[in-house]
């Protein structure tokens, strides 16, 4: 069984609606909580997804590619460079916008995932304030001792502050890597943007796998186990994580 499934963007056929919409499902039945989609809007075209009460879904958008515009009652987000949103439940409607002007679909991952006891502790005493929308360029940075040294790594949602689920970064241009780790409790997923190439690669139980990844694949790796990333000259890393702590976070909330 393969450590790391993959679902190639070159590999998608995008079946429009009349409504300029392509939604498909990918990496079906990898993570039991959580589902992931690829969604392609055409240029003026609009998406208003479904909400979800606090209790029963939540849900994360992730602009890959593509230029718009996130629209609230309150609000509008401008999505002019990668970007994740992150809507208040069913408290708001809300409106994806793909502009006119964009020269390709809006390119989206969309995640659904399921709230269990940790999530609803966490978002019932102390979350981030939501809608959040926050842009590639307005991340947090943060360092770990496995990379090198001119790594950018970058946090755009926090660990705890949405329950089980986070998000963030890795950029670099090659010759660089990011070295061997483990996350016993976190399910991940490298979503690989525009202009991005490097090798990953995943190690349990003996078994070793290397696989190439290139701008809009997205894998996806179970907790448990070993895996790391490197990149030659002339490549580049440009990926979100996204993770999924299975049982929440260790430790008691503050």
């Amino acid at each position: 069984m393969s450590l790391v499934k993959v679902s190639r963007l070159k590999d998608v056929v995008f079946e429009y609606d009349n409504n300029g919409l392509a939604r498909t499902p990918i990496l079906t039945g990898e993570c039991k909580d959580c589902e992931i989609e690829r969604v392609s809007l055409k240029p003026g075209c609009d998406w208003t997804p479904d909400l979800y009460k606090l209790e029963e879904h939540n849900q994360v958008f992730l602009f890959m590619d593509g230029e718009g515009y996130v629209r609230t009652p309150r609000e509008v987000f401008n999505i002019d460079e990668q970007a994740v949103f992150v809507p208040e439940f069913d408290k708001e409607q809300f409106t994806i916008h793909c502009s006119p002007k964009s020269k390709k679909p809006l390119m989206i991952m969309h995640a659904v995932s399921e709230i269990n006891d940790y999530d609803l502790n966490c978002l019932r005493n102390a979350r981030m304030a939501l809608p959040r929308f926050r842009r590639l360029s307005e991340a947090w940075l943060y360092k770990e001792h496995n990379t090198a040294e001119n790594v950018q790594q970058l946090t755009l949602l926090e660990h705890r502050n949405l329950g089980r689920l986070s998000m963030g970064g890795t950029i670099d241009q090659g010759p660089t890597e990011v070295g061997s780790h483990i996350h016993n409790e976190l399910e991940q997923w490298y979503i690989a943007l525009p202009g991005s190439k490097f090798t990953y690669f995943a190690e349990k139980d003996g078994v070793r796998e290397e696989i190439e990844i290139r701008e809009g694949d997205i894998t996806f790796t179970a907790h448990s186990t070993h895996h790391g990333s490197w990149c030659k000259e002339g490549e580049a890393y440009k990926y979100i994580w996204f993770e999924l702590c299975t049982n929440g976070y260790p430790g008691d909330l503050a």
